[in-house]
């Protein structure tokens, strides 16, 4: 009977040392996730902003590959073109104004406005990431948090795989990667804002490959429209085919829900 007792007491406190420990677990991925500046997680619905790029300047950096047209229809076809994005939750749409058919028109059927656009928009799909916190684990997931020399590591299960995420002593999200493969990790940075911490950089590998050479980096600077931080001055760095494309977004009109 004694030992019977014993046993029960020693499931007893197992279960609740695992409660107590599931319970400091989520409060700190309160804490971390209250930290970030997610401004699709308070009252932002939309926002919508001019591009500015100049194609003098990315063929400054960028070699050019001899499918995006001419100097002169560059210059009097292209730069022209008044670009648009309109960014909410869930979608990132750039507009030239130009009709289907108008921008196949264009030299090589639109190739450089198409890559112009692509550029965009997979910086914004990036940068949405933290516009709505979804670098983070979502309030509820199961977690562990343990202290590390550099801050703490969170570790967690997303869909079918393990991730491990290194934080530093202020919460700040430094790098993620799948714990069966440590080199499929991405590298990021945070800026402090006035709602909270902002993403101004962001670096992972092409096709899982993260050696120097095979990195995508995205940079963010920003602005304050309507008392909502939104990325100002953006560049995208593909080290594989050594193209940098640097824009700006301005005039940007900000819809939020009352």
């Amino acid at each position: 009977m004694q030992i019977y007792r014993a046993s029960i007491l020693i499931c007893f406190c197992a279960v609740l040392c695992h409660a107590q420990a599931t319970n400091a677990d989520q409060a700190l991925l309160n804490q971390a996730r209250e930290k970030y500046d997610a401004p699709f997680n308070r009252n932002l619905q939309s926002f919508d902003c001019a591009v500015e790029f100049s194609w003098k300047q990315h063929f400054t950096e960028t070699p050019r590959v001899g499918d995006e047209g001419t100097d002169e229809e560059l210059e009097k076809l292209i730069q022209p073109i008044r670009n648009r994005v309109a960014v909410t939750r869930q979608n990132v749409t750039v507009s030239s104004g130009l009709t289907e058919d108008a921008e196949h028109k264009l030299p090589h059927g639109g190739m450089a406005e198409g890559l112009l656009e692509h550029a965009v928009q997979k910086s914004l799909y990036t940068w949405l990431d933290a516009g709505t916190n979804s670098i983070l684990p979502g309030p509820g997931t199961p977690v562990s948090f343990e202290q590390s020399p550099s801050g703490y590591k969170l570790s967690f299960r997303a869909q079918t795989s393990d991730v491990e995420m290194i934080l530093a002593p202020d919460m700040r999200l430094q790098r993620a990667s799948l714990k069966a493969n440590q080199s499929d990790h991405f590298e990021i940075s945070f800026a402090p804002g006035p709602q909270g911490f902002l993403l101004t950089s962001w670096t992972m590998g092409e096709d899982g490959n993260f050696e120097p050479g095979n990195r995508l980096i995205y940079s963010y600077t920003y602005q304050t429209v309507d008392g909502v931080e939104l990325p100002e001055n953006v560049s995208v760095v593909r080290e594989s085919h050594h193209e940098v494309w640097r824009y700006k977004l301005s005039g940007c009109i900000v819809k939020t829900s009352e």
